[in-house]
């Protein structure tokens, strides 16, 4: 299904996936899938909503909004909810009218605006962003993905959570080498084996009061 997707667009949905899992939503809605947008390509934020750091605002409106529930445990593979599959139908549109080969992230972003009535179109439209003028400013200006680094001023972090940290990022790696050569049993095992290693990292944030930590 995401063969068409670049890597930075992969790696939006599988972030999606686990603030699904984190809030212990069934399946993967269109907050879920804004948050995992603008928590991995920040550049997108930074253009459209005018902060690297606008996935704190997503992670305010949905604890609000009373979605937040305990965390989903052990190794799960959540489905995309009817909007959710409605916008990636949406980005795949958006992508073929920029004549992009590939779905990047400023199509899913594009493909969430069109699904007017979801949590991630009220969001945006809140902030400013609308679907005509988005989609001109892309046509103007297409976006080019950069792992630029945001940094933010913090503390230093507890050596076992940078650890753990770095050991996901190790595992990801694999997911998406994996999918990449189309093996995607290997793909499944690992994201498995990540899924194990982010539950104790969550418990990790919770011991040190690092929960914000969740939407980065």
């Amino acid at each position: 299904m995401f063969e068409r997707y670049t890597e930075i667009a992969r790696r939006a949905i599988v972030s999606s996936k686990h603030k699904a899992s984190h809030v212990g939503s069934r399946d993967i809605d269109t907050e879920h899938l804004l948050l995992g947008l603008l928590s991995t390509d920040k550049g997108l934020a930074r253009r459209f909503l005018g902060s690297p750091w606008a996935a704190d605002s997503v992670w305010r409106k949905i604890e609000q909004n009373g979605k937040v529930g305990q965390p989903i445990k052990g190794p799960h593979d959540l489905p995309l909810s009817t909007t959710g599959k409605r916008a990636l139908s949406y980005a795949a549109e958006e992508a073929d009218q920029l004549s992009s080969k590939h779905i990047s992230t400023e199509h899913l972003l594009l493909g969430l605006l069109r699904e007017e009535n979801s949590f991630a179109a009220e969001f945006l439209h809140e902030h400013g962003v609308r679907l005509p003028s988005a989609r001109d400013e892309l046509i103007r200006a297409p976006h080019r993905y950069s792992p630029e680094e945001f940094v933010r001023e913090r503390d230093p972090l507890p050596a076992d959570v940078v650890e753990l940290q770095s050991r996901i990022s190790s595992i990801f790696r694999r997911v998406e080498d994996a999918v990449a050569r189309h093996d995607f049993a290997k793909a499944r095992e690992y994201s498995n084996e990540e899924c194990k290693e982010r539950e104790k990292l969550l418990s990790l944030y919770q011991k040190y009061g690092l929960l914000d930590w969740l939407y980065e």
